[in-house]
């Protein structure tokens, strides 16, 4: 009980002066001791295991909730859609500490940031929380400089170890956020992409090619019903310039296997798919890959 009530007043103490001009939800509430991950670290080797290991030893009693550890390896902008859109889901409280980061440390400021509804987030300041600070607000950041908070002499080399999971374990066990460093107004941020209509068609970039070689694009899903859009139409999609053939649709299913198929997935966001098979090697299509979409 007394762990819940130092996490709630942490959490309220530091959503109350928002930096982005909303109010504090006044039934926010701790979640006690869980702590939730997002790497590029690969699950071969030791560093995901190694990331948990200093969560424990900060707190005992720590629960983890694995997002992924299979980011493509130093992308930044991939690893902040994907913590954006998983955290969404996660209560009011929870503790994620995440780490991708080209620079290995090599210059990002080491923070903590509360999200206007009350969600703490661990990890380098240099875009990673692009994603979050857009989408959950924007509470309090701040810079970690308190020596006692890290595992001395792992700092540099491996800062998920050094930094990153002894501060979230210390902050899921109730440590006040307030008290690891002084507040900043200035975090790197990654310019959003955002999808739209010119001349006539609907335009963006894959921003993530998914675990079924699915594209998920940066084109709101709501650019579909603007562009007149609507359930069985056909559509043309140059990927590139590769110009494929598919229905517009609701899901997968919508087709029958093989086919393409365009649709607003669960992100919102417009998704290019062939059912049971991999959009991504039948074109080629990375993240970046140019998008253009036309009704037939």
């Amino acid at each position: 009980m007394m762990k819940k009530l130092l996490i709630m007043a942490a959490v309220m103490a530091s959503i109350s002066p928002l930096i982005s001009g909303s109010q504090a939800d006044p039934g926010v509430r701790g979640v006690e001791d869980l702590v939730a991950l997002l790497t590029d670290y690969g699950t071969t080797g030791f560093y995901a295991g190694a990331l948990e290991g200093s969560i424990y030893s900060a707190n005992p009693e720590a629960r983890i909730s694995t997002i992924t550890h299979q980011v493509s390896a130093f992308d930044v902008a991939e690893g902040s859609y994907i913590l954006a859109q998983a955290a969404r889901e996660f209560p009011p409280g929870t503790v994620f500490a995440a780490e991708v980061d080209p620079g290995v440390g090599g210059g990002a400021r080491a923070i903590v940031l509360v999200t206007a509804d009350g969600k703490l987030f661990v990890g380098p300041d240099n875009g990673l929380f692009s994603g979050v600070m857009e989408d959950l607000g924007i509470a309090s950041i701040r810079e970690i400089t308190d020596p006692n908070l890290t595992a001395k002499g792992k700092t540099a080399a491996f800062r998920g170890v050094g930094i990153y999971g002894p501060v979230a374990g210390r902050l899921s066990a109730g440590m006040d956020p307030t008290s690891i460093g002084p507040e900043i107004s200035d975090p790197v941020r990654i310019e959003a992409r955002r999808g739209g209509i010119e001349d006539g068609a609907i335009v963006g970039t894959v921003a993530l090619v998914d675990h079924f070689g699915n594209l998920v694009t940066d084109i709101p899903g709501e650019l579909a019903d603007e562009a007149g859009l609507a359930p069985e139409d056909g559509v043309e999609i140059a990927l590139d310039g590769e110009v494929v053939e598919a229905t517009f649709g609701r899901t997968y299913a919508d087709v029958p296997a093989g086919e393409w198929v365009l649709f607003a997935g669960p992100s919102g966001r417009l998704e290019i798919a062939i059912n049971m098979d991999s959009a991504a090697e039948a074109v080629e299509a990375t993240p970046g890959t140019t998008v253009q979409v036309r009704k037939i």
